[in-house]
């Protein structure tokens, strides 16, 4: 499994519902349709900047589904949610679960 880490600060104006209207919209309208995309999560951190944690069946998906994003409907309404400048990524290979 491959997950990629997107941390971010909202941009001014957008509240938090505003921005899970239009996380609901891209995933139903894009997300779900790339093919290796297993889940998206949402979290907010305790300073109020946001963490989404993306879920994929392999890396190779995961940049697909990159290099697929100039096809998101409304693409400009996702990206106004975020303040410029504060997206930073990682991208996680599994490695071991314990329980």
């Amino acid at each position: 499994m491959y997950k990629d880490l997107i941390s971010y600060k909202l941009a001014e104006n957008i509240s938090e519902d505003h921005l899970l209207k239009i996380a609901s919209d891209v995933l139903e309208n894009w997300m779900n349709k790339q093919p290796g995309f297993i889940k998206w999560e949402i979290h907010r951190e305790g300073d109020g900047d946001y963490t989404d944690i993306v879920y994929w069946e392999s890396d190779d998906a995961a940049r697909k589904a990159e290099a697929d994003m100039v096809n998101i409907p409304n693409a400009g309404d996702w990206f106004a949610c975020y303040e410029e400048g504060s997206i930073s990524s990682k991208h996680l290979y599994h490695v071991a679960t314990f329980n």
